[in-house]
Order: structure tokens, then sequence, then C-alpha cells
């Protein structure tokens, strides 16, 4: 069945930060008419590796695009991304990103027609418009930083008036400006160098859903477009983020910021609506799922939806069809692995902000597996935000058979990774971009 496919990445998104209709009127509003899958994560806690997975359908470890001082030449990738999947069956590809990770260059190109770095929503509207019009059958991605850069949002008057009338005299910790992403690695190489008060970790809420109410604006506007051209009745819609955001949570005695840290529950979950075209509502109803899925998911749904072939063993994902087609249990019992950053030269990371989160017994063990050790173990049901580690509780026979099934889990992994070749980044526009971001020390 035709119809257009249009895959939005709103960067660093958390859903519990969604909040009411009036903060994100224009989500709420596509998630009526949406599967929505309220336990979805990212298997990477940053947005190269998050975004490979989300467009792969393979784990970070499987895809092997992970370092954060190397780009991954597109035609060298040993496998295909969601773009030339569906261009095999006739589909014409498109996106539209932010730069930095973002660029063709890091992997990205490959099997894309037509590639732009534009950022706002807004701004890249008319470019994702027209590649619609041209074709019966398009595939377009866009990607945003205006979440991702939520300090900055103070050149957004209209969002910014959520933190003014808030608290319009706040004169604290965080500065809303270029030093913010200079801050951000501070606390991440040393969290415990300052205090922060309640007044500052409110401020930086007020300021991450102000960046939430400008790029829902900007959403809105590209919705109000595709119905104007009669293009959105026509148009799957898939929204999602590559991750999320920490914003000072406390774990095991310890503050976190920003992202590329420890995959905790603010890093891992994202939001993820999935929008059918009206021909594939019966397909795809709309409705509620509690069941945990993955950004890995989304190439197989895709490829579900547009009836292009494909080999169950060709992804680390599902499609999610099947769920909503009843077929749950697979869903239960899947075991989830979640990943920081692998390299301990990338990046401003210390040790601590190394680690792999795998299920355990309805909980999250926290295991580092470069020193082998296991460091937390969190009861989710209980313990959503993870306060408590109950890692002196596991009995030696859990422990056991914890190792085993690391162990396990790796194997797995070694056996089908892929090592893509890479080379050193060394674009100066890039580099600059992914200063401004806060990923790199400005040169």
């Amino acid at each position: 069945m035709p119809h257009h496919i249009l895959l939005v990445s709103l960067d660093a998104l958390r859903p519990d930060k969604l909040g009411h209709q009036a903060l994100a009127p224009a989500i709420h509003r596509i998630g009526v008419e949406s599967a929505v899958f309220s336990r979805a994560t990212s298997p990477a806690t940053w947005t190269l590796p998050g975004h490979m997975s989300m467009l792969s359908g393979l784990e970070p470890p499987v895809h092997g695009c992970t370092s954060a001082r190397h780009r991954y030449p597109p035609d060298s990738l040993p496998f295909p991304l969601l773009f030339e999947l569906l261009a095999s069956a006739g589909y014409a590809t498109q996106a539209v990103t932010g730069g930095g990770y973002m660029e063709p260059q890091f992997g990205f190109g490959r099997g894309v027609d037509r590639f732009e770095v534009i950022g706002p929503i807004d701004q890249a509207r008319e470019a994702l418009v027209e590649h619609m019009t041209r074709s019966e059958l398009t595939v377009s991605f866009l990607h945003t930083y205006m979440v991702h850069d939520y300090p900055l949002v103070q050149s957004c008057p209209h969002a910014l008036q959520l933190v003014q009338e808030e608290d319009p005299d706040y004169r604290g910790f965080f500065p809303t400006d270029k030093d913010f992403h200079s801050l951000m690695r501070a606390l991440a190489a040393n969290a415990d160098a300052v205090e922060v008060t309640a007044r500052d970790l409110r401020y930086l809420e007020l300021l991450y859903a102000a960046a939430i109410r400008s790029a829902d604006a900007s959403l809105a506007g590209l919705v109000r477009t595709l119905e104007q051209r009669q293009l959105w009745e026509d148009t799957t819609l898939i929204l999602t983020a590559d991750h999320g955001e920490s914003m000072g949570e406390m774990h095991a005695g310890q503050r976190y910021w920003s992202h590329g840290g420890p995959p905790y529950q603010e890093q891992i979950r994202v939001p993820l609506l999935i929008r059918p075209a009206v021909r594939l509502r019966d397909v795809m109803e709309p409705g509620q799922s509690d069941a945990p899925v993955s950004l890995v998911d989304i190439v197989p749904t895709l490829l579900n939806l547009a009836d292009v072939p494909y080999s169950r063993e060709q992804f680390d994902g599902t499609s999610l069809v099947d769920l909503c087609m009843g077929q749950v249990a697979a869903f239960e019992t899947r075991t989830l692995v979640h990943h920081s950053c692998e390299d301990p030269d990338d990046r401003y990371l210390d040790s601590r902000l190394y680690a792999t989160t795998l299920p355990w017994n309805g909980g999250s063990l926290l295991h580092d597996h470069r020193t082998r050790a296991l460091r937390e173990y969190y009861l989710l049901q209980a313990d959503p935000y993870e306060k408590d580690n109950r890692i002196d509780t596991l009995s030696h026979d859990e422990l056991k058979r914890i190792e085993e099934m690391i162990t396990d889990y790796w194997a797995r992994v070694q056996q089908r990774a892929y090592h893509p070749p890479s080379a050193t980044i060394d674009d100066p526009m890039v580099l600059e971009r992914l200063a401004q971001l806060g990923y790199i020390e400005e040169h």
C-alpha cells in the first residue's frame, strides 16, 4: 500500500517531560492518532550510536559506530540503512538534519538521494514537503537539535515566556549562552565540584520545557503544511528521539548531567509514536502499549508497513506491527541492553560514566564490561528513578547466573559484530559544530 514515510527525531527528548497538553499540543494531537509505545528505549545514550541503531535496526556493539572521535564513510558501511532498504522498493530518500554527528560522513549519507543540513523544523519544512510532492513513494528523515540545545532557548522569545513567567529574576548557577556546554563537560567530569539548589534544577527544567514548546510549535507547522498539500492522510509519521537527558538526577550518591553517560532511565527512555497513514490503520490501530520496545524496532516495522520483505535475522529489532497485532509474548521476554560510550578517550567522560544495563528479574543491572564489575541494581517498579542501589541484595547464585547471562550476551554480539572502517574527523566546520553542541572541546 503506497504511503509516504516521515521519521522525525527530536534529539534528546525525554518522554516524561512532555507534560500536559498545553506544553506540546502538536505531539499530543499526533499521539491520539498513533500507536504509542510508553516503554520505548534507546540502546545508546548519545547521538551517533543512537541514531545508527534507529536507522540500521542493529545494537551499538553490532553496528560498531560508537566512537565520538571518528567518522564512518557511508559507502564503506558493511550493513544497509533504512534508506537503501526502502529505495530498493521504489522509495525516494531524503535526510534533513542539524549537522554535527548527523552529517552524511558519519555514515548517515548511505542510501540517501538528497541530504541537507538545516536544523530547525520550520526551516526544514519546505525541503521536506518539496521532496514528498515529487514522488509517489518517499521516505524522509528529519532530525533537529531544538530540544538538545535547550539552554540556548533564549533565542526563541515565545518559548522562553514559560521561563520568564515562573522565574524572571533567576541569576543562579546555569547560564543560557554558549558557555553552557562547557559547564556540562565540567560537571560530567566532576559532578560534585559545586552545589546546585532546587531553584537551579527547576530553572533547568523550565529551559527544557521551553525548548519542547518551541519544537512542538515547529512540528505543528510541518503537520499543517502536509495537510494543506493533501499529504497528511497518506503519510506514516514516526516521532521519536535518539536518547534522553540527565538533569541533575542522583544515582548511587552522585549527580548526573547531560547525556552520553550511564544508561539510567532518564538517558535511555525515549518517546515513540507511530501515526500510520490512514490506509494502514487496520494494521496498526491507534492506542497505547506498555511492552518494552526499542529504537532497533523501527527499521523492521517500517519495512513491514511498506511490504518490503526482509529476514528477521537481519536485525536486532522486531516489527512493532507484530505487537500491534497481538503477538505480545516475544516482547515481554526480550532482553534489551543499553550502552554508554565505548571509547575511554571519547569526549569529557570519566570512568564512572561507562556502563551497560541489562534486565534482571524486573530490574536493571548496571555493568562495567571493561572491568566486568556489577556496579548497581535497581528494582524499577518500586524505584523507577533508580535511587536505591540494591546490588548487595543479590545472592551468590544470582550473581553466578547474571555473569553467565552477560557472558552469553557479549559472545552473541561478537559473533554478529561489524567492524566498519572509520577515519579521523577533519572537517573544520563539523568540528566547530560538534564543539557548539558540547561533544568536543573548541579548537
